[in-house]
């Protein structure tokens, strides 16, 4: 199993698992202040471009806009990001990753939004088109959840 498959077959396995109930018999959910607004509104402009890269036809179109979505969770300071692809969350704050540690709550869905970042860099970098279309669904998918979850 290549390394892209396997991202999203552990994506896949997040989302079966966040909607398994698994959290139903721990009935003191934790109270979680609202998040930067920066952070949604760079989440939603992420998942949209993952959306567009999933549906894609064109390997060159698939790479652009999963670059989209990878310079959304990097920011402009991050190790992968990439002026070429252009930068659709500039204004919106500093990059998801760099926003939503400092938001309230937000630490809880570090591992998924680094998840999301490894498959968005491993979707750019391969040159299968299909890959790259499941990397980007995956992104899509674990954004997704910290999206709906993160208050």
């Amino acid at each position: 199993m290549n390394r892209i498959a396997a991202l999203v077959v552990a994506a896949f396995l997040v989302l079966v698992a966040a909607g398994s109930g698994a959290a139903q018999y721990d009935y003191r959910q934790p109270q979680v202040q609202a998040a930067a607004p920066a952070v949604q509104t760079q989440i939603k402009t992420a998942i949209t471009h993952a959306g567009f890269a999933a549906s894609g036809s064109a390997m060159g179109y698939v790479e652009q806009h999963l670059g989209h979505t990878l310079n959304c969770l990097e920011g402009s300071k991050g190790k992968n990001f990439n002026q070429s692809w252009g930068n659709v969350c500039e204004g919106q704050g500093n990059g998801i990753l760099t926003d939503l540690k400092a938001a309230s709550g937000g630490a809880a869905y570090m591992v998924l939004a680094e998840g999301a970042d490894s498959l968005a860099v491993a979707g750019t970098k391969s040159k299968n088109l299909d890959e790259a279309k499941n990397a980007a669904k995956g992104v899509a998918a674990l954004l997704t959840i910290i999206s709906d979850n993160l208050k």
